[in-house]
């Protein structure tokens, strides 16, 4: 703002606020605060948690399923890119 007032010709002079202290924490913290915020925290925690729609028996067995399929098949893939190139690159050093 100062700089536009220069700008204009503006002959106000611009001051700006005092400064306020910082606020310094306090050394100690006042551990019952922390105790309702734990509280709150994990009554909050089970209060969503009881608003969640939890997926049927025979679905979370059939999704975990896939999900432990898919990664048996993707590590089998990654074994199998590995044992590749080790086997490439032992026989470029061999020559």
């Amino acid at each position: 703002m100062a700089r536009q007032l220069r700008r204009s010709g503006g002959g106000a002079v611009v001051t700006q606020p005092p400064r306020r202290p910082l606020l310094r924490p306090a050394l100690r913290p006042d551990l019952t605060q922390q105790g309702r915020g734990i509280g709150q925290f994990l009554s909050e925690v089970r209060s969503e948690l009881r608003k969640v729609v939890w997926p049927a028996r025979e679905e979370g067995a059939k999704l975990t399923a896939l999900v432990v399929g898919i990664s048996v098949g993707i590590g089998l893939l990654l074994g199998a890119v590995d044992f590749a190139f080790s086997e490439l690159f032992r026989a470029l050093l061999q020559r």
